[in-house]
C-alpha cells in the first residue's frame, strides 16, 4: 500500500492513475511557494463594554446578590426564632407540669 495525501491507495490504482490522469494526481495542500498572498490586514472595531459600564454592571449584580441574601437570611431567622419560641414554650409547660 502507498499512502498518497493522507488516503491509502493500492499501487496498480496509483499507476493507472499515474498514466490516465495525471493532471488529477496533486495533493491538496499547498506549498509556500503556491500560497496565495496575505490579505491586507484590518484592525477590528473595538466592540464590547468600557470600563464604567463592566462596574456598573457588577455594582447592580452585587446589589441584587445582597438583597436576595438578605431576604434569605431575615426569613431563617423569623422562621428560627418561630421554633425556639415553640420550644420554649413547650419547656414551660412541662416545667410548669413538673411543679404542681
Amino acid at each position: 500500500m502507498v499512502s498518497l495525501c493522507g488516503s491509502r491507495v493500492s499501487r496498480c490504482f496509483l499507476f493507472s492513475l499515474v498514466i490516465i490522469l495525471p493532471s488529477k494526481l496533486q495533493c491538496h495542500r499547498m506549498f509556500s511557494a503556491e500560497s496565495k498572498p496575505a490579505a491586507a490586514i484590518v484592525t477590528p472595531k473595538k466592540s464590547g463594554a468600557g470600563f464604567f459600564q463592566r462596574m456598573s454592571s457588577f455594582l447592580v449584580g452585587a446589589g441584587l446578590t445582597a438583597l436576595v441574601s438578605q431576604f434569605y437570611i431575615y426569613t431563617e431567622l423569623v422562621e428560627g426564632n418561630k421554633i425556639i419560641l415553640q420550644k420554649q414554650k413547650a419547656l414551660e409547660s412541662r416545667i410548669a407540669a413538673l411543679e404542681k
